[in-house]
């Protein structure tokens, strides 16, 4: 049985050079970019459940195919169906999204034409909330796995592979001309369970290069994304994957051997010169963070890395083993400096703290990203002035500021929804970069798009005039050219500006 995994690329032309397209799986927020046609986008996430679950399908034997359309830039009516009917297999799965769902069903309905016997599943958080809805709106929709899918699509395969009734936990699918939603498969654990991601078949799997992903706050190439843990345990309102693809607070790691194993295998196999950990927050569980990099130091593993975590539990004793280990770069969550919106939230930001592990980290030459996200209930002018303010003053090397976005399945579409705040939309609008797609009571839509530009520009503008912040990105871009090259640099500095400031 030959199993296809893909990520569908979705695009749409903006003129005769640049297009806008859509980050797809492995990102925790679907969102758009903007870029020149024939390039690559400029920040490429490793789609993380479609790798785990290309391994564990490997480890049982099954022919498993890889088209990541998205990594690989396929145009989506040529070359990305061409390659699939070219493959003509069995099963093809993908994850849809809330932004690219018509363009999703439009996509399985075309498939299913020209290859009527292919059983088509998917799986993602917008057909987990939806399931049952789009199953009775598109009959070309064999199975929808619900959640956290790799263990329920390597059970599904047996099943069909056996020709026997699907009936397993984590399943949307039809009996006869019943839609049935069976109970959700409970989270994977120990993580351990699942084998190291079959990054051999990525971004394609008859012209594998993991090197193509990557994230633009990486230093150094090549720069291999891992996972060392899932899950938080903090309760913030907009954030899609503890809500809707785990629906826990329940945060799960690796082992610490089964990490530092796989770091040291990207170095040997990939030549890894620094590792990102795309975790939902690395910097959760402090003694496994202090674990790991014992263990790096003692078996003197050489490689840099960064994390995606918080400023929540980290101090200097800790940043500074880190460091010894190789820690290069952390980002982290502030989103709000407003005391009453950061309550609101769940999540347990403490502004004081921030400050001092930004001074710290810049101590220790770390390099320092801070996402800030306007645009949350009881967001106004002054709160977004409160912000703005402590952004500036935060000694932190580069920020992102984000539209908050209710993703259906989180409490924060729910209170959207049942507050009216929702405008008229299409699912394309749900954007979690750019689009506001609400009229909160306290500040209009229009208002929070001219904010978030606005916030960006006056931040930058109060930086570049700082002695010590300039000097310091000096010398980061210098590391980053040695490292990277200045071709390698040069390229992915000018599919950032076209992506961020539509060049």
């Amino acid at each position: 049985m030959k199993i296809l995994l893909t990520n569908p690329p979705t695009k749409l032309a903006i003129d005769s050079k640049r297009e806008k397209y859509f980050v797809r799986a492995g990102s925790r927020w679907p969102h758009s970019g903007i870029k020149k046609k024939g390039c690559r986008p400029h920040y490429l996430p490793f789609p993380f459940f479609l790798g785990y679950a290309a391994a564990l399908l490997l480890k049982e034997g099954f022919e498993v195919k890889v088209i990541d359309g998205v990594a690989a830039d396929l145009s989506p009516a040529d070359e990305f169906l061409q390659k699939i009917n070219e493959l003509r297999p069995d099963v093809i799965f993908f994850e849809v999204t809330t932004p690219t769902i018509n363009y999703d069903l439009d996509l399985i309905r075309t498939i299913k034409k020209q290859l009527p016997e292919s059983i088509i599943a998917v799986g993602g958080s917008h057909i987990t909330t939806f399931a049952r809805q789009f199953l009775n709106k598109c009959s070309e929709i064999d199975f929808a796995l619900l959640g956290e899918y790799e263990l329920t699509l390597l059970e599904l395969v047996k099943k069909l592979a056996a020709r026997q009734e699907p009936d397993i936990p984590g399943l949307a699918w039809r009996q006869k001309e019943t839609i049935k939603l069976n109970q959700f498969r409970p989270l994977i654990e120990p993580l351990d369970i699942l084998p190291p991601p079959a990054r051999e078949l990525f971004p394609l799997s008859d012209k594998p290069n993991p090197t193509v992903y990557w994230d633009g706050f990486c230093q150094y190439y090549p720069a291999l994304q891992m996972q060392a843990s899932r899950g938080c345990p903090y309760g913030c309102y907009f954030c899609l994957w503890p809500q809707v693809m785990y629906r826990s607070r329940k945060y799960r790691h690796f082992s610490v051997k089964r990490v530092v194993d796989e770091m040291e295998m990207l170095v040997k196999k990939y030549g890894a010169k620094e590792i990102y950990f795309d975790d939902d927050d690395f910097t959760i569980d402090r003694n496994f963070v202090r674990q790991i990099c014992e263990e790096i130091l003692s078996r003197n593993l050489k490689v840099k890395w960064s994390v995606m975590g918080d400023a929540i539990n980290l101090d200097e004793d800790l940043i500074e083993l880190m460091v010894q280990a190789g820690l290069v770069g952390i980002k982290y969550g502030i989103e709000s400096a407003s005391p009453d919106i950061l309550l609101n939230m769940g999540k347990p930001v403490n502004l004081k703290k921030a400050r001092e592990v930004t001074r710290i980290l810049k101590k220790f030459g770390v390099k320092t990203h801070a996402t800030f996200t306007l645009g949350l209930i009881g967001e106004t002018k002054k709160t977004i002035a409160e912000t703005l303010d402590f952004a500036r003053q935060l000694d932190c090397d580069t920020i992102q500021v984000s539209i908050a976005t209710p993703f259906p399945g989180t409490k924060f579409f729910t209170i959207a929804e049942s507050n009216h705040w929702l405008k008229e939309f299409r699912w394309e609008d749900f954007d979690g970069k750019t689009k506001e797609i609400m009229e909160l009571p306290t500040i209009s839509g229009e208002e929070l798009q001219y904010q978030r530009k606005n916030f960006a520009r006056r931040w930058l503008l109060s930086k570049i005039f700082k002695p010590g912040w300039l000097l310091r990105q000096i010398k980061f871009i210098f590391r980053a050219i040695r490292a990277q090259g200045l071709s390698f640099y040069w390229t992915k500095i000018k599919a950032a500006l076209v992506n961020e400031l539509g060049l």
